[in-house]
């Protein structure tokens, strides 16, 4: 009889081991840390039909095993939102979209202005300091996140 009472303990504790495992119960492998936002300079000109632009800056981490890319991210403070990244053009500072950042694994990913960035276009409101912004962020392999960034 103690065998038995010992075999289905060992098996139900199996069983909830493998319920965790399956439920997601890990440490999430992509991190978003440092997140803020601002109105975009010179954005009085409007563009894309809106109230100006902004972008919103944020450190994305990868303690994952495998590389996870960023495919796109969305944002009730704007009508568009791109990711950016701004490069040297003889001199000249150009902004373009980029249709995905990898991260890689173990690695990170900082935006920051003069470089990588998500770009509000057409603000479907003033971003004032002290404002947050919400913008959620989807990944291949993470799937959809959503970040606060305050404005600067």
């Amino acid at each position: 009889m103690h065998v038995r009472h010992w075999a289905r303990l060992v098996t139900a504790v199996a069983v909830v081991a493998l319920g965790w495992s399956l439920s997601g119960a890990q440490t999430p492998a992509i991190g978003l840390d440092g997140a803020w936002a601002r109105r975009a300079p010179m954005s009085g000109m409007g563009g894309h039909g809106g109230g100006g632009n902004g972008a919103v800056y944020v450190t994305i981490s990868n303690a994952g095993a495998e590389p996870d890319t960023l495919l796109s991210a969305t944002s009730d403070a704007a009508r568009t939102v791109e990711l950016h990244e701004t490069t040297n053009d003889g001199g000249v500072m150009r902004m373009r979209p980029i249709q995905k950042l990898i991260v890689p694994a173990g690695g990170r990913v900082e935006m920051k202005p003069g470089g990588m960035h998500i770009m509000l276009l057409g603000l479907t409101h003033d971003l004032k300091p002290g404002d947050t912004v919400k913008v959620t962020v989807t990944f291949d392999r993470a799937g959809p996140m959503t970040l606060e960034a305050p404005v600067r």
